[in-house]
């Protein structure tokens, strides 16, 4: 939920009624007890009763009076059930009259064992707030919260009481359809903002219940929840709730967030008009009002009449709105229109820039057919240029073969049963069209097709033989033709590559025609020999992630995690381990295992000399095997794997143990053992998802990114106390700084693959320094819900994030690993990998500009060279290399006359024409893609005029006080 208002306190021992709790009934057929609730120290605004084992035989009941009504419970409400909130106030004594009835049968009973207790709250994000939701506006005159700002527009917020506005105005109209609902979510009670859409309907943010199937029956909606417009207490005032029985819609991710939910209503209805859903969106500048509870408050108005705010932008199927107020809890809260109709619900945002899930968005996902089954069609983009003949630093030696065996166990690991579909396209100087594998039903004779039989290093996979130049946009151009073919799985492709395209076509020509596909990237290699930049920006664009694996072994860590999240639910853990050659097996290590469906536990080793083996224990301690039901295994040349399908023998849930150990050798002179490294991937089926939310767009230094994850399952619902640690390598040292300060070396031609000039430069450095120029240092953060770390969520209990305003200080690869925890008594884990390409964000106060004069021209225009060395803020240096990614503009008073020129040693240079009378010093300005250009100008040459030519203000000042003093001198 959005806002705390309240806490759940445990009652211990649970208090039982009923003929089965062994006290006397106070009369025949009644057993009755008043329930006391320990009092907050702050007052207590009202109690929510839990039962549990709850049991009504023949026509038995309970009865628990509300103070403004009474909850009637029967064996349909099933062994739990929580009630709606209780006025204490109006009970006599401050106690719940509690009354459990037979009719029918002489047994029976019912236990409080906790209870939601409304109080005034200090907020999470900002602990100086204090909530003050007080539905039966205990005192007189309303106590108005202290509320978080961190929505604000205004200060103090422009909004005011409902009461304020006349009667017959249409936001009066309307503010009587909106309400507040109260839900106990995990150890709290949380309010949000609702609005009546049907007779027994409400709707309101999807991140208002973090998981529905647990937190509707706890919830509860009032309506008249208002003081007068001064704050006082209405005459006559009740207030009433209405339980919430159930929801229809619920949605919450990152393109929908709403969940429609269902009221239980008495015979007479609940007497609330609906409001109408407007089936289109509004135009920019279309005047809207909001009505909510924030921070559990009374029923507020923004702005406050006769005034309306008005929408900024419809983007991505959201609402923009600027100039409004709201706070926690105004989550779910709609805007309308000047007609009343509702036009969506509040989702997220910052202060002045709220975003609303429109209700034309919501219609459509409403009418939208079911999502097919959850099949997957994938391409494998692969990589043959020349470079793959390259070593790969030990292990099987070079490059392809490493890449062939990472190819073979993603291949391996995919089903064979259900509607997936796999193909193959290799590509050097061009693509093999058509593919070396055409897109086909994952069968066993298809899998032999493409990797042959067991060791797996075999069939097409195994023919690839690398040559030639590097053509990525040709790969992604066939794979991109074969997912058009017709079917009904979702479209991914899984690009590998370790260099740099040189051949058309180029990736930016093809992946604007990738529209719904999928794509994940894996670069193999070092800094020195990726575009890191390309492929993170290409991943990120088509809803991908972009990893990049240093050796062979990550490499196959990285494929067998992209199966993961291409197939499954995602990595349980995926540590990296050591076995000495003393050793014969590893330590064990243990895997919690949570509701899952499946679990599959891939190793993989670097050294093809050694064989190393899985040993999986269950829980209980049973050694699975290969012939236990429904396993399936595989081992290839430097990995295997073992799947098992849950539960097994009747186990699931718990701590299952694996160990790695050495495997066979054996005859009378078996090899030596080797000192060998190694992973574990625990890929899981079912359970929750954790996906990467960070924004999808290029990052240079110095900007902020805020690393976002959900954790959600399938129907976006989320898991219980789930919280979220990221562990962050970053790379220590500037390679344009290295390139600028070292010695340029030409383009290279490797096995007819072209690796320009920066690349070759690096690729030489790390070859005569004898190991990679750049190491990373690493730090680890916790994730946190506040709406600062989440780009302006309210609370939102599924998603974590962290704002880092210092983090990207040098270009290069930043590696995200994020390990997440949820559940309570049953704990489970997930994990997710993904890189961020970071470039240098040009700084005009740090680049160094030389301007050379090259004379005057006819007209008194002066001709300049100009020589520029692009640094960021912290001193990097761009390097050479850069110019394609470089857009020179003239700024006022200059004139381009002549393209970029990379000088090779990080300076760029270019010719301009200057007009000494324009008022503006001679300079230019440089564009990156993405980036707001920045001007550079040669400060020694500022002209002595003003911007517009004339002299500057204070010399028209000092004149004007001279023929003042003139002035004063003449008339004495």
């Amino acid at each position: 939920m959005s806002h705390n208002t309240g806490t759940v306190q445990m009652v211990v021992p649970a208090y039982e009624i009923g003929p089965d709790s062994g006290a006397p009934p106070m009369s025949p057929n009644l057993w009755q007890r008043q329930f006391a609730h320990t009092p907050a120290t702050t007052g207590t605004k009202f109690v929510i009763l839990h039962f549990r084992n709850a049991n009504f035989p023949a026509n038995n009941r309970m009865e628990v009076d509300l103070g403004y009504g009474t909850d009637v419970f029967t064996a349909a409400d099933g062994a739990e059930f929580w009630t709606r909130p209780i006025n204490l106030a109006a009970l006599a004594g401050g106690t719940v009259p509690i009354r459990y009835i037979t009719d029918g049968a002489a047994n029976g009973s019912a236990e409080i064992d906790r209870y939601g207790r409304g109080e005034r709250m200090n907020g999470t994000q900002a602990p100086s707030s204090l909530s003050n939701s007080d539905p039966f506006l205990l005192d007189a005159n309303y106590v108005e919260p202290i509320y978080d700002p961190f929505w604000f527009c205004a200060s103090p917020p422009v909004w005011e009481n409902i009461a304020c506005v006349a009667d017959g105005d249409i936001r009066k109209q309307v503010a009587q359809s909106v309400g507040m609902i109260v839900t106990v979510h995990d150890t709290g009670v949380s309010t949000c903002s609702v609005t009546c859409i049907g007779p027994d309907l409400v709707i309101t943010a999807g991140h208002c219940l973090a998981d529905p199937n647990t937190e509707v029956p706890t919830s509860s909606v009032i309506f008249n929840y208002a003081t007068n417009c001064d704050g006082s207490r209405p005459a006559a005032y009740v207030g009433k709730f209405f339980k919430v029985k159930g929801f229809k819609k619920h949605r919450n991710n990152s393109s929908a967030d709403y969940a429609i939910l269902q009221l239980k209503t008495p015979p007479e209805g609940i007497g609330i008009p609906a409001i109408a859903l407007r089936p289109d969106f509004p135009a920019a500048g279309e005047q809207v009002f909001g009505i909510h509870h924030p921070n559990g408050a009374v029923k507020k108005l923004s702005r406050p009449h006769p005034g309306f705010t008005t929408v900024s932008s419809v983007t991505s199927g959201f609402v923009r709105v600027g100039n409004l107020d709201v706070s926690g809890g105004s989550s779910g809260s709609g805007i309308f229109d000047t007609s009343g109709r509702y036009v969506g619900t509040l989702s997220h945002g910052f202060s002045c820039s709220l975003d609303y899930f429109s209700s034309a968005s919501i219609l459509q996902d409403i009418a939208a057919t079911p999502a097919p089954p959850n099949d997957r069609d994938v391409m494998i983009v692969f990589d043959r240029s020349g470079s793959m003949a390259a070593s790969a630093g030990g292990g099987l030696g070079s490059k392809i073969e490493e890449a062939r065996d990472a190819a073979s166990l993603f291949v391996q690991l995919v089903r064979a049963s259900g509607g997936n579909r796999v193909g193959l396209v290799s590509f050097s100087t061009s693509a093999n069209n058509p593919p070396d594998f055409a897109l086909s039903p994952v069968t066993p004779a298809n899998k032999t097709t493409l990797i042959g039989p067991s060791p797996f290093s075999t069939g097409i996979v195994g023919g690839l033989i690398p040559s030639g130049m590097t053509s990525i946009g040709g790969g992604l151009q066939v794979a991109r033709d074969q997912l058009m073919t017709p079917g009904v799985g979702t479209n991914t492709i899984l690009l590998l590559t370790d260099g740099l395209q040189n051949t058309p076509p180029l990736i930016g020509a093809i992946s604007p025609s990738l529209g719904g596909i999928d794509l994940h990237a894996i670069g193999f290699g070092s800094e020195a020999s990726l575009d890191g930049t390309l492929l993170s920006q290409l991943a990120e664009t088509h809803n991908g992630l972009y990893t990049r694996a240093g050796t062979g072994l990550e490499l196959k860590k990285f494929f067998a995690l992209a199966f993961g999240n291409i197939f499954e639910a995602g990595a349980l853990n995926d540590p990296a381990q050591h076995l000495s050659a003393n050793q014969n097996e590893a330590k064990p290590l243990q895997i919690p295992v949570c509701g899952e469906e499946w679990i599959t536990v891939v190793l993989g080793w670097d050294r093809p000399q050694t064989m190393l083996a899985l040993r999986v224990n269950t829980p209980a301690g049973h050694a699975v095997s290969i012939a236990d039901p429904g396993i399936e295994h595989a081992t290839g040349r430097t990995w295997t794997f073992l799947r098992i399908p849950l539960p097994l023998l009747g186990e699931r849930d718990g701590a299952w143990t694996i160990t790695v150990l050495r495997s066979g050798g054996g005859g009378e002179f078996p090899p030596p053992a080797l000192d060998v490294d190694y992973f574990i991937n625990v890929l899981a089926n079912g359970g929750p998802r954790l996906r990467n939310r960070t924004a999808r767009r290029r990052y240079y230094t110095g900007d902020t990114i805020v690393p976002m994850l959900s954790l959600q399952y399938d129907d976006d619902s989320a898991p219980e106390h789930g919280d979220i640690a990221l562990d962050i390598e970053r790379p220590s040292r500037s390679v344009g700084t290295i390139l600028t300060k070292s010695q340029r070396v030409a383009a290279q031609l490797v096995d007819g693959d072209t690796i320009p000039a920066r690349f070759a430069s690096l690729m030489a450095l790390e070859a005569a320094a004898g190991s990679v120029l750049v190491d990373y240092s690493s730090q680890t953060l916790t994730l946190t819900n506040n709406a600062i770390d989440t780009d302006g969520a309210f609370e939102n209990h599924n998603l974590f994030g962290k704002r880092l305003t210092d983090l990207l200080t040098v270009e290069g690869n930043y590696r995200f690993h994020a390990r997440a925890r949820y559940g309570h008594d049953c704990e489970a884990t997930r994990e997710l990998l993904w890189s961020v390409h970071v470039e240098v964000g040009i700084d005009p106060a740090r680049t160094e500009i030389v301007t050379e004069s090259l004379g005057t021209l006819a007209d008194g225009r002066e001709k300049f060279n100009v020589t520029l060395t692009p640094r960021d803020r912290f001193g990097n240096h761009l390097g050479p290399g850069k110019s394609e990614e470089l857009v020179f503009h003239p700024l006022p008073g200059s004139s381009l006359i002549h393209p970029i020129e990379d000088k090779g040693d990080g300076r760029y240079g270019t010719e301009i024409v200057w007009d000494p009378n324009s008022g503006h010093a001679p300079g230019v300005a440089i564009e990156q893609p993405g980036r707001t250009p920045v001007g550079i100008v040669d400060p020694s040459r500022m002209p002595p005029q003003s911007s517009n030519g004339s002299l500057p203000w204070w010399w028209w000042l000092v004149i004007l006080l001279l023929l003042l003093i003139i002035v004063i001198l003449l008339l004495k």
